[in-house]
């Protein structure tokens, strides 16, 4: 049986952020500070005052320097680290495929170079659920995603473009899985790794379980939320800035899901 509740997440934190340069030359992304505290703080924080009892980071690129902050950084939660070796010849899929070894249950999963609004991530206690915004191609790049009538993922757009005559969602890199959910993708990540895909994204695999009916994901919508992904020193700038006016919303506060215009 499948628990009603999530109290482990599970942050990807291997990359180089090349795309970050020249602030990652010699840190981590996650360790790159937004408001006098690295990113990895801030998440960490958030999962904490949101019920989370225990973290999994997969680390890679400067992986000593995670390890030593996470070590003396003070909180309730149970840490663990796994070290992804390979980080620099892999991309994501590899990291949370490393993580089938020491999770049998369901979890969050949240990228390392997320900054958001705290009180969201209580939606993610529950299994099976992602984040999606409204696509803005003034803002937004990367995968996007079409839903159903019933607010559940439709389908995925990894490389290709989404149909135009739809309504679409800019995906946060947050979900949470049910173990049911968790055994399904890792069989299907497994088929990808012994493929010898080990640089790929973990969102194809999400892709063709949802294309085959198998799992089910259902939107946490992000519209009214406050939240940036941090990949390019633009932006970095752009973040630090609306943290000056947006820093309390690290805090929580009460938000309902609302997709509506």
């Amino acid at each position: 049986m499948n628990q009603t509740k999530i109290d482990t997440a599970v942050i990807l934190a291997a990359g180089m952020g090349n795309r970050l340069k020249p602030f990652t030359n010699n840190i981590p992304k996650c360790m790159v500070e937004l408001n006098g505290k690295p990113l990895i703080a801030h998440t960490v924080d958030a999962l904490e005052s949101n019920g989370f009892e225990n973290l999994i980071v997969v680390t890679g690129y400067r992986n000593d320097q995670i390890e030593s902050f996470l070590i003396d950084y003070p909180t309730s939660m149970n840490i663990k680290t796994i070290y992804n070796d390979v980080y620099d010849e892999t991309n994501n899929i590899y990291s949370l495929w490393l993580v089938s070894e020491y999770i049998q249950n369901g979890f969050t999963l949240i990228e390392s170079d997320i900054i958001l609004e705290s009180s969201i991530l209580k939606h993610f206690l529950s299994p099976d659920r992602i984040a999606l915004d409204l696509f803005s191609s003034e803002k937004h790049y990367g995968t996007t995603a079409t839903i159903d009538e019933n607010l559940y993922l439709e389908k995925l757009y990894l490389k290709a473009d989404p149909p135009e005559n739809r309504d679409i969602y800019k995906t946060v890199n947050i979900y949470s899985f049910s173990q049911n959910t968790w055994n399904l993708l890792k069989s299907e990540m497994n088929r990808f790794i012994e493929a010898g895909e080990v640089n790929g994204f973990y969102e194809a695999a999400i892709q063709r379980l949802v294309e085959k009916g198998d799992i089910s994901l259902q939107v946490v919508s992000f519209k009214d939320t406050w939240w940036d992904e941090i990949d390019t020193p633009d932006d970095l700038s752009r973040v630090n800035k609306s943290l000056k006016w947006q820093k309390h919303l690290l805090l929580n506060k009460e938000l309902q899901p609302d997709f509506s215009e």
